[in-house]
């Protein structure tokens, strides 16, 4: 492989990304929920294991909204006709994000939880 795709490779993903943050709703929400995470992440000084957990849920939330978006524009690129077949796999793609997002959430209060409990004196 040559140096010149490697990289190039890299810079279209950038651009997905960015495509994404700019028309998804839902992955700015993401976004903010992450920053909150990360921020109380440092404030609360998690261990590495810790952080390796956080960071891995983030890190799969924000993918699994991002092959959610390219699912869902593919879908309307097929078809912008109502069809029931597209609307289901819309349907898996979304529920996909949202069952990464709840365990992640979960992992959240797991690792962070304790932590803000503490720190309140509970």
């Amino acid at each position: 492989m040559k140096i010149s795709k490697f990289f190039r490779s890299f810079f279209i993903g950038f651009i997905g990304l960015m495509h994404v943050i700019a028309t998804e709703q839902n992955m700015r929400i993401h976004l903010v929920a992450a920053a909150g995470v990360i921020v109380a992440g440092f404030l609360l000084r998690l261990a590495s294991w810790e952080w390796t957990a956080v960071l891995l849920c983030v890190g799969l939330v924000l993918s699994a909204e991002c092959m959610n978006s390219a699912l869902e524009r593919l879908a309307d690129r097929v078809s912008l006709e109502k069809d029931p077949m597209i609307k289901h796999a819309k349907d898996c793609g979304s529920a996909a994000v949202l069952v990464l997002a709840i365990f992640s959430a979960v992992v959240g209060f797991i690792v962070i939880g304790p932590k803000i409990w503490s720190a309140l004196g509970w």
